[in-house]
């Protein structure tokens, strides 16, 4: 979550006041020694539930619903959320409550403040008149009178406190106080990462809208510049690979807008789980006797799908970026499988079965993976348009592995189409040269530009066991540097 801009309410310290000891400002040892008030388990069970609710509904306002319902459960007079900055040199106040709200945005030093103490002892705290020891937090009106914070970690890392203060003189905290506070800090800890995944998702969603949009935009007599100018380029090699690469990355972006459907449907999987989830939460919250067990499960079942949406979104925005070849040792199988990922709606959605033939522990490659996956990709497609034809029964295409020889890796992509013209075949890799209405005549020859630039060559025939065309790479293993 992003921090907010310094605020005019944070106080800077008065290092000329001598401070008190933190021994003297500590009361927590009086927790348990205090009468404790009887634990409020339906109020806590609504809080609770409400929290899910704005988690599902709202997460961009979960800390302040947070702080509300912290003030509500624990009777207290202000409560609220600090969080670290990026730079870890302060706390902000992210989320005030009560009397405190005029105070939102304020914060307090990392390295002295009742909030750094807490997180260097990782442990709960209870403080009296703290301004004894920090003289600054005496410009935060009310005072005082006692305050009791507790720390929040997300993935083992310190991340803020959440804390609730008494400014009457007769409300003292006790065990049960301690007990909801460090419920809610719990809650604070998966409800921060819930919203941080949340927010990366929707920020990878909004790129990839961005670069659909500059598709089309990009598409729009795409054809005619690149043809004339692959040909003014075409008798200078530096200039010649430059735009090669700037095609290549182009026939990935149109590869992907053929592929909305299936991107689409990849992303509503998660994104439907991450629902289904936060729904069930809530009914095991409200129920008579939570079973805050399987709420944890649910939890994080939550963050995981959110993770695996970024994870999702991570691998298109690497097909869409353009960016020099990297050179990195791969495992073809699984260059192939995660190709394949980006097909696996539009192959199911036209009836397609896909079988693998994939040699065990082949050697490795040296490549560029996003490369090589457009290359798998493009001659998937391929097949996929050679059979529209078919009926859906019949539609096939299988992808193999194997060692041709003990230095050359060979991967196999093959259809039950009609197969390939003969008179074609000698112009297939041609620049420009297509069978089809609405085609470029780039695809092959992109592909063959990346095979050939691995150290490998392509070939296509009609051997395929499958009765239609076969198309196979050659790629030289590779061993680490």
């Amino acid at each position: 979550m992003s921090e907010p801009a310094q605020s005019q309410n944070t106080a800077s310290v008065e290092a000329a006041i001598p401070a008190a000891p933190l021994e003297s400002i500590l009361c927590t040892g009086e927790l348990l020694n205090r009468p404790r008030r009887p634990p409020d388990h339906e109020r806590e069970n609504l809080a609770l539930g409400a929290l899910v609710s704005a988690l599902a509904d709202s997460p961009r306002t979960i800390l302040q619903t947070l702080a509300d319902k912290v003030l509500e459960v624990l009777d207290a007079d202000s409560a609220g959320l600090s969080l670290l900055t990026k730079d870890g040199n302060r706390f902000y106040w992210a989320a005030i409550a009560g009397a405190w709200r005029p105070h939102l945005g304020g914060g307090t030093p990392r390295d002295f403040g009742p909030c750094g103490d807490v997180l260097d002892c990782n442990a709960t705290m209870l403080f009296t008149h703290w301004e004894r020891r920090y003289p600054y937090l005496s410009a935060a009106m009310p005072l005082a009178e006692e305050g009791l914070l507790v720390p929040f970690f997300v993935n083992g890392k310190a991340v803020g406190t959440i804390w609730t203060i008494a400014h009457r003189h007769h409300r003292k905290f006790d065990a049960e106080d301690q007990r909801l506070l460090e419920s809610m800090g719990r809650f604070a800890s998966a409800a921060y990462q819930t919203v941080e995944s949340i927010e990366k998702l929707k920020s990878e969603v909004a790129a990839r809208q961005k670069a659909e949009t500059e598709l089309r935009e990009l598409t729009d007599g795409l054809e005619r510049q690149v043809r004339a100018r692959t040909k003014e380029l075409e008798h200078r090699n530096e200039a010649l690979a430059k735009a090669r690469s700037e095609l290549a990355h182009v026939a990935r972006v149109t590869s992907l807008g053929v592929l909305t459907a299936s991107i689409a449907h990849e992303v509503n999987q998660p994104l439907a789980a991450i629902a289904a989830n936060g729904e069930s939460s809530l009914h095991w919250l409200t129920r008579d006797e939570p079973d805050i067990e399987k709420v944890q499960l649910l939890t994080k079942r939550v963050v995981a799908e959110a993770r695996r949406a970024s994870e999702i979104i991570g691998r298109i925005r690497d097909m869409t970026s353009q960016r020099a070849p990297e050179q990195k040792l791969l495992s073809i199988d699984d260059v192939i499988n995660e190709s394949l990922s980006f097909l696996h709606h539009e192959l199911q959605e036209k009836g397609i079965i896909v079988s693998l033939d994939l040699t065990r522990e082949l050697p490795q490659i040296a490549g560029d993976r996003t490369q090589l996956q457009q290359v798998i990709v493009n001659l998937t497609i391929n097949a996929v348009q050679a059979m529209t034809q078919l009926a859906p029964a019949d539609r096939r295409i299988s992808v193999g592995t194997m060692l041709s020889d003990p230095e050359t890796v060979c991967c196999s992509i093959e259809d039950s189409g009609p197969g390939i013209d003969p008179e074609h075949l000698p112009r297939l890799f041609d620049s420009f040269f297509t069978t089809k209405d609405n085609g470029m005549g780039m695809g092959l020859a992109i592909c063959q530009s990346i095979v050939e630039a691995h150290g490998g060559r392509i070939r296509a025939d009609n051997n395929s066991t499958l009765g239609g065309a076969r198309f196979s790479f050659d790629l030289l293993r590779r061993r680490a540097q």
